[in-house]
């Protein structure tokens, strides 16, 4: 500032030197430095010439003083701009206050900021919510203080209703805040505010999880169970249910129960519910029926607990177990029983009601249905004589209401009933040709029985008929039992015909009697009734005359004849002072000499709209003109007083000053603006509820547009339930004492729904203590939260009850194994007690051999790879004893989504594994049966294939030389029979061979191959190999060595190997003995040849059993079993046999041996071709 007049020193109480280079912003209260700061711009930018504004500025002594501040720019003659700012002082209206009581007492955070962000002015409860005070907060970017991950929500906040994210508090923490933004208008700001959610947000994440744990346990569940409201409604259905009721738990979900019961125990289930409603503790065990879709009846054993929710609804857990089978011989016993009983019940009902006919038929068409359960459709039909036809007098079930032609004696059953006098019964009217076509195709019966009625002489009078919508519904039974009805029916009409006759004696005679009573009555009646209203009204009048003289409201009648309409006939004392006429002043004047002439038109339809009107009074404001020239508003209630005719006498007014409220009215209606901007419902009340404003929020949380709640009392309209046991005279008396009253309430909308609120209640004088009070009221809806505490606390509910009587083991542990929470059923399936188990750890429980797989899942489970999993392990019983179990496990996050518990769904599978494991072995053992007996059918094939091919040459050599020598032998020389022995001895020695490989073989088939070994000099052994194969010539290479094996064997393998070497590779052309340097307790003998080899695509068959490679079975002859026989036999001494091509050509054969001792020396040495010794 650079300079200032003494008018505006005046104003702020500082002398010109003192304010000479002072701040604006030093004398402008921090609440309008944004208004005054874009004034400013806007003046010295040019974008406007002047500006006029309201604002508060600071005195020297501290007080505030609002001003109308003009503003006006000029050049400063240095090519500059500088501002002219004229002030003029405005009182401060005491509304100012009450505003800002208002703003600090709203539950929402309330920020007034630039469009970018920028904060100008926060109110109170920043600080109360999230720490920051006012300070804190000025000129301070929103954004700074919200979340990281919600920055990008920032724009939306001032944009749309809604937005949720999370803002910083003064310690560090977030809070969850809902924001809401509009424009204020003229300023350029925008007014953002927001709402505390976080207990909401952490209701809703804590409901959710709970859901999820409970829906895991729930459907898991191996039990048919089901959650049921207080009206029997399926609340919530496990799939074991559907199964049991063959049915979607979709179908089954908001559904009555009772929709699924047999109608036959409707009654039975009707008369539970009435018990459960009376006394909510019950638990019931029972047994019912229920329908499936396709008619099949499932007899089931019903258990019924409560479970109750928090907000005292019930809640009912029901477990359902199949009887069908169990009930199928109780059912037949039962019905035969109930149909004797009701047959005597029915019996004594009409004896009872004997005496009059239509009751006795209307009986027993009833009962007679419910004696015979298997027919839908009951007639009494008499005789007409006359026309000899059958008419129906009565009729129940399917038929009733109908027409019922009349039936003609000739050509119908029932008349063949009378006609004969027995009774008549028809399997299917389809096909029996005594039945009528209108019997069977206009009412649709199927299948009848009738039985005739007689009167006290024994003549038919007509027939008692029974009929079903199906074919052969009826038996013997029936037919018995429909005899016995139709006598009692007999007897009963009889009966009644009888007592017809004295009762229209009595009648008459009674008839006579009451005509005289009612007549003398009447005279009395008429006479106290006369005098009972002059008394009454010689008390009305006293009682109206005291009322009109003594009321603190004006009080006027008002004449209504033609050519008086509107005179004041009478007023009283409080209307003097109303209007400062005197009552002797007012007689002589008429409505339209008080009201306002522009009021005067309304004042007159008001009258009339009375006056037509019968029923209800009506009100008004109007303006009145004081004695003295002044306005005063009044509020004029009126109605007619009118004759027994309904004709108006004349009218009751009844006048309220309501000037000064009116006034309140409208300095509340100037601020409007402002409050219309909080989301809370606001309202303005008197003391007594009588609405006087409430804004935008409270007609949207309500739905009573404002104009329609206006005049109307607050606790009616909106139908307040107080806390506890408290009333609106303790919440005014509350308020009277304290000045503000708080808590919560509940209030009806104009749909019928049901909220709840955090009201906060401030009593205020608008003109000062000496007038009536003034109640501001603050309601915040909270009704989403109540109803997400509450579902989650009913959730609590359910889950406690099904992990408590839940029928499968249920476990609740921490990350690190320690159990937490263990249901009964576990607690017997282990053996243990609860609190035995909650000492526990999982590490105590599970097989040490499937922890390390538990963790591994649990991992997947923590790290998100997997929701759930199913396993199937073994947990330790308390006597020691493994239990087989599967189970179910899923886990549990805290409201920040971190893992925080597991569960666990348990279910002993100890009989299932066991049966498992017998099976399998059963299975296994018949496998490797399967295969000997394969092994053995093809071994005795392949056998037999072989010995027809190998000995059909020998034996024909055999007996051939045999019979030459036998027929020949005198005409043989001794050359030639000394060659015919030789070739029987040669043939029938390689037979021998035979039988010998065939006979090693079956010995290793059987496993029976045994070896005594013993410790052999080795190369003697090949010495004696060679001398019985012929080939004694043949180089032995290689150090000697003392060997463990069978010497026979040894020999049959090293002559086998030789015999091959010779059949197929030209002979063998060394032995080589090798020691491995790596191991020395073996060593190894090698059979080599330089033949064709092996061939390449026979090498992995050639130790196989019959095996012959296609190149040599045609050219060489052999069984295919030495290779076979000599791996068996190197097997069963310790050893091994096999093959490999010779790098010369031909192919190597190799045994390897065990050595008796290591290290010892060589016995003797061969020749090395190689020069290796």
């Amino acid at each position: 500032m650079a300079e200032a007049n003494d008018a505006f020193c005046a104003l702020v109480g500082r002398g010109r030197e003192e304010l000479s280079g002072l701040h604006w912003r030093d004398l402008v209260m921090p609440q309008d430095h944004a208004v005054v700061g874009a004034a400013l711009r806007a003046v010295v930018d040019a974008e406007t010439r002047t500006a006029r504004l309201t604002c508060r500025v600071t005195r020297a002594g501290g007080s505030t003083v609002r001003v109308s501040a003009g503003l006006l720019a000029v050049p400063d003659g240095r090519g500059g701009r500088c501002v002219i700012a004229e002030l003029v002082e405005q009182p401060l209206p005491d509304v100012d206050g009450v505003v800002e009581a208002m703003l600090d007492a709203t539950p929402d955070l309330l920020a007034v900021t630039t469009p970018e962000g920028r904060v100008v002015r926060v109110n109170a409860v920043w600080e109360r919510v999230l720490g920051w005070t006012q300070t804190d907060m000025r000129d301070l970017d929103l954004i700074t203080l919200l979340h990281p991950d919600d920055a990008s929500s920032a724009v939306a906040m001032a944009q749309r209703e809604g937005v949720r994210n999370r803002c910083r508090t003064r310690d560090g923490g977030y809070r969850w805040l809902e924001w809401r933004g509009a424009p204020l208008p003229g300023t350029g700001l925008v007014c953002e505010t927001a709402r505390d959610v976080t207990d909401a947000v952490a209701a809703e994440q804590s409901l959710r999880r709970s859901e999820v744990q409970f829906r895991a346990a729930f459907e898991a569940s191996p039990l048919a169970m089901a959650i049921t409201g207080e009206a029997g409604r399926f609340l919530n259905v496990n799939p074991a249910l559907s199964r049991l009721l063959d049915r979607p738990a979709e179908q089954l979900t908001g559904r009555d129960c009772g929709e699924f019961t047999h109608p036959g125990d409707q009654t039975a289930s009707r008369g539970r519910r009435r018990r459960i409603a009376a006394d909510p503790d019950t638990a019931l065990v029972y047994e019912q029926r229920f329908l499936r879709p396709d008619g099949q009846v499932v007899w089931a054993r019903v258990s019924d607990t409560r479970m109750d929710a928090p907000s005292g609804r019930q809640q009912r857990l029901v477990q359902i177990e199949d009887v069908t089978a169990a009930r199928q011989a109780t059912v037949l016993a039962e019905r035969e029983t109930a149909r004797l009983r009701n047959t005597i019940t029915v019996q004594q009902e009409i004896t009872a009601a004997a005496s009059d006919r239509d009751a006795v038929l209307a009986l027993i068409a009833d009962r007679t249905l419910s004696a015979l359960p298997n027919g839908d459709a009951c007639l009494v039909q008499v005789l007409d004589e006359p026309a000899q036809m059958l008419r129906t007098v009565a009729e129940a079930g399917r038929l009733t209401g109908q027409s019922i032609p009349a039936a003609p004696l000739a050509r119908s059953l029932t008349g063949l009933a009378v006609t004969a006098g027995v009774p008549v019964r028809c399997d299917d009217t389809a096909t029996d040709p005594r039945a009528s076509r209108v019997l069977n195709t206009e009412t649709g019966t199927r299948s009848l029985v009738a039985a005739p009625l007689r009167d006290g002489q024994g003549r038919v009078t007509g027939v008692l008929l029974v009929g079903s919508g199906r074919p052969h519904a009826f038996d013997d039974a029936d037919e018995q039992q429909l005899t016995l009805l139709a006598h009692a029916l007999s007897g009963a009409l009889q009966h009644a015909h009888d007592a017809a006759g004295r009762q229209d004696l009595l009648r008459r005679a009674n008839a006579a009697v009451a005509a005289l009573r009612q007549e003398r009555a009447s005279t009395m009646a008429a006479l106290a009734d006369r005098t009972r209203a002059l008394n009454q009204l010689e008390v009305s009048e006293q009682r109206f005359r005291s009322t009109f003289d003594n009321s603190p409201l004006g009080l006027t009648l008002i004449s209504l004849e033609p050519g008086n309409f509107g005179r004041y006939l009478q007023a009283n004392s409080a209307m003097t002072r109303i209007t400062g006429f005197e009552r002797a002043e007012l007689a002589g004047m008429t409505y339209r000499d008080l009201v306002q002439p522009d009021d005067a038109p309304g004042a007159t339809d008001h009258l009339t709209r009375v006056t037509a009107n019968p029923i209800a009074p009506a009100r008004a404001e109007f303006r009145y003109r004081h004695k003295d020239g002044h306005t005063v508003w009044v509020a004029v209630t009126s109605a007619a007083v009118r004759d027994d005719t309904g004709h108006p006498l004349y009218l009751v007014n009844q006048v309220e000053d309501v000037t000064h409220r009116r006034a309140a009215d409208i300095e509340l209606r100037r601020q409007a603006r402002l409050l219309e901007l909080i989301p809370a419902a606001v309202i303005v009340r008197e003391l007594d509820g009588t609405i006087r404003w409430w804004n935008r929020a409270a007609s949207s949380l309500y739905g009573w547009p404002a104009t329609t709640a206006h005049h109307k009392i607050s606790h009616r309209l909106l139908g307040t339930v107080f806390p506890g046991m408290s009333t609106a005279d303790d919440q005014a008396g509350t308020l009277l004492r304290h000045g503000h009253w708080d808590g919560e309430l509940q209030h009806r909308t104009a749909h019928g729904d049901t909220v709840t609120v955090l009201s906060q209640q401030i009593l205020h004088y608008p003109t000062g203590h000496g007038e009536d009070p003034q109640v501001l009221v603050i309601n915040t809806d909270i009704t989403a939260l109540r109803a997400a505490e509450q579902a989650l606390a009913e959730n609590e509910q359910r889950l406690r009850a099904q992990f408590t009587n839940s029928a499968a083991g249920q476990v609740v542990r921490a990350l690190d194994g320690q159990l937490i929470a263990v249901n009964p059923a576990c607690a017997r399936m282990l053996g243990h007690t609860v609190d035995e188990l909650l000492r526990l750890t999982d590490a105590d429980l599970l097989d040490p051999g499937g922890l390390a797989d538990s963790r591994r899942l649990i991992a997947d489970l923590c790290t998100g790879y997997a929701d759930h999993y199913t396993y199937e392990g073994r947990l330790r019983h308390a006597d020691g004893h493994w239990v087989d179990v599967e189970a179910t496990v899923s886990l549990i996050h805290d409201p920040d989504g971190r893992p925080k518990h597991i569960v666990s769904v348990i279910t002993d599978i100890t009989r299932r594994r066991a049966a498992e494991r017998g099976r399998d072995a059963a299975a296994t053992a018949l496998a490797e049966r399967n295969t000997e007996l394969e092994s053995a059918n093809q071994l005795k094939l392949d056998i037999i294939g072989m010995l027809g091919h190998e000995i059909g040459n020998p034996l024909t050599s055999i007996r051939g030389n045999a019979e030459l020598l036998s027929d020949d032998w005198p005409r043989l020389t001794d050359a030639r029979r000394a060659r015919a022995i030789d070739a029987i001895t040669r043939q029938s020695g390689q037979l021998d061979g035979i039988v010998r490989e065939v006979l090693a073989m079956v010995t290793i088939e059987a496993g029976k191959l045994t070896a005594a070994r013993q410790n052999l000099d080795l190369r003697q052994q090949i010495a004696q190999a060679l001398t019985a194969a012929d080939s004694e010539d043949l180089p032995v290479y290689g150090d000697n060595a003392h060997v463990l094996f069978h010497p026979g064997q040894l020999q049959q393998i090293l002559v086998n190997l030789l015999s091959n070497a010779a059949k197929y590779g030209g002979g063998a052309t060394a032995v080589r003995i090798t020691h491995d340097a790596g191991d020395p307790g073996h060593v190894h003998v090698s059979v080599e040849d330089n033949g064709p080899g092996v061939p390449e695509e026979f090498r992995n068959r050639l130790f196989e059993r019959l095996s012959r490679a296609d190149r040599d079975a045609g050219t060489v002859r052999g069984t295919g079993l030495g290779l076979y026989i000599v791996r068996g036999l190197a097997h069963a001494n310790h050893g091994d046999v096999h093959h490999e091509p010779n790098p010369a050509g031909g192919s190597i054969f190799t045994l390897d041996l065990e050595t008796t001792t290591n290290g010892i020396p060589p016995l003797c040495s061969g020749p090395d071709p190689e020069g290796a010794g």
